[in-house]
């Protein structure tokens, strides 16, 4: 039963690519309430292609913009004991700035060099566009998708996913799946799917210190009192040591530790740190928690940033002031089977702990998200393997990501399901830069592998039911 629906998907290649520039051309913007139109009408157009693909649609209301939901629950034609999967995806897209920076219009989808380029080709339209596309292919073909399907496309991902969250917390029982699959990752290389099962976690807070009431001249005060600034850098300088480990008390205490099978897996990996990480970005040294490799410092290791300083003056020329206050972002990447609660009260804490001398902390809680890890030996991530062969003619490599998708973590927590995130963009789509890509073989790359998943968690309920023929 794939051998057609894999044919078919050959012949709609041209047209796939149209389906996906016309999707493109919609400014979905969603962190900007001047784009607040278009984000409505790229969930509309989302809900017409589920709607083209036989799957029962709606759109949901929430308090920011709506989340696009389908199921196929009442088929008639299901497979008996067919696994139940849940596809994730988000067609909002992050704002185009700068624009002089972009060589062709950021929603005038362009092909050159056989990659598309707009806003969102690669995170996450065309890969949202991926599963669409298998989801139609299948039901032209067979008349039906043979496996239960649920679909949930959000709208606000690139500001925070608010309204999902309430949204999965309340709907568990509509949402119930045996596991998620998501296409909002990249690929190991360009021949080379990865699977990940594996994501950091995130800890971010707002910092501000605040001193005087008001700035004064440092002729004046300069020596007399705190300076925020001094007291702020004097505090967030001690967060290291010298062989850049976390100071915060217990911090590592949680971090769970590679086992040797990992080690191995990695090793074989051949991961050039310097070619594939550092030098991309104008860097020549790689730089970090002593005694782990670069890779295993991205993908298993917890990180703390200072995201950002602010606060006394910044303009050009001299400004002889001792500022009110003095503020600074800073964030966290939490490994494996870290907290985030217990990590927020121990930086608190820390923080605590330190005299700055009069002057009075403010911190924000600006959001977290648990670290996630599944199993590699799941009946779901064999079929995923499979059907990656399938697709590509090669095996899939299992990898970790150094980011974090919040949703993953609520997934497992209120559905308690696990994700299985199979991504087809690459590392250099420019995703949130100027100048986003989907190179268009990903694209047709994806389309199959989704396609390729479906027969093959079909042939978990009956072996005999489908084939590759």
């Amino acid at each position: 039963m794939l051998k057609p629906v894999l044919q078919h998907l050959q012949t709609q290649a041209d047209a796939s690519v149209q389906r996906l520039c016309d999707f493109l051309r919609i400014p979905s913007v969603s962190t900007d309430s001047a784009y607040a139109e278009h984000v409505q009408e790229a969930a509309q157009w989302v809900r017409e292609r589920l709607t083209q693909a036989g799957l029962q649609t709606s759109l949901q209301a929430s308090t920011t913009h709506p989340i696009v939901m389908a199921h196929n629950a009442d088929d008639p034609d299901l497979l008996p004991n067919a696994p139940h999967i849940l596809l994730y995806g988000h067609y909002d897209v992050q704002p185009p700035d700068p624009l002089e920076l972009w060589e062709t219009p950021p929603f005038e989808p362009t092909i050159r060099s056989d990659a598309i380029y707009a806003r969102g080709a690669s995170d996450d339209k065309g890969q949202v566009c991926c599963m669409l596309e298998a989801l139609a292919a299948w039901k032209q073909v067979h008349g039906h998708i043979p496996i239960r399907v649920t679909v949930l496309i959000e709208g606000e991902e690139e500001c925070g996913s608010g309204a999902l969250h309430q949204f999965v917390h309340e709907h568990q029982e509509d949402l119930k799946a045996d596991v998620v699959i998501i296409s909002d990752t990249t690929m190991w290389d360009k021949n080379t799917i990865g699977i990940t099962y594996g994501l950091r976690g995130l800890l971010y807070y707002d910092l501000k210190l605040h001193g005087p009431s008001r700035d004064l001249h440092s002729g004046m005060y300069g020596g007399v009192l705190a300076n925020p600034c001094n007291e702020l850098t004097a505090v967030l300088g001690k967060l290291f040591d010298d062989q850049h480990r976390i100071t915060i008390p217990g911090f590592y205490e949680d971090v769970l530790d590679l086992t040797d099978a990992e080690r191995e897996q990695w090793e074989e990996l051949n991961f050039d740190a310097k070619e594939h990480c550092l030098k991309p970005v104008g860097v020549e040294q790689p730089h970090g928690e002593a005694g782990f490799t670069t890779l295993q410092r991205k993908w298993a290791r917890p990180a703390c940033d200072i995201n950002g300083l602010y606060g006394g003056y910044g303009g050009k020329g001299a400004k002889t002031v001792i500022p009110s206050f003095a503020g600074a972002k800073v964030s966290f990447r939490l490994a494996a089977n870290q907290n985030p609660k217990t990590i927020a009260k121990a930086f608190e804490d820390w923080l605590d702990s330190h005299d700055v001398h009069g002057c009075r902390w403010e911190r924000t809680h600006l959001g977290d998200a648990t670290p996630v890890v599944v199993s590699q030996d799941s009946p779901f991530m064999t079929a995923a393997s499979k059907a990656i062969e399938d697709a590509s003619g090669k095996l899939p490599v299992l990898v970790r990501e150094g980011a974090t998708i919040p949703v993953v973590g609520q997934f497992k927590q209120d559905l308690g399901i696990d994700s299985l995130l199979i991504g087809f963009g690459l590392v250099d789509d420019s995703i949130h830069s100027p100048n986003e890509k989907f190179d268009l073989k990903c694209f047709h790359l994806g389309c199959r592998t989704h396609a390729a998943l479906i027969a093959q968690l079909a042939e978990m309920a009956q072996p005999s039911a489908v084939s590759s023929e």
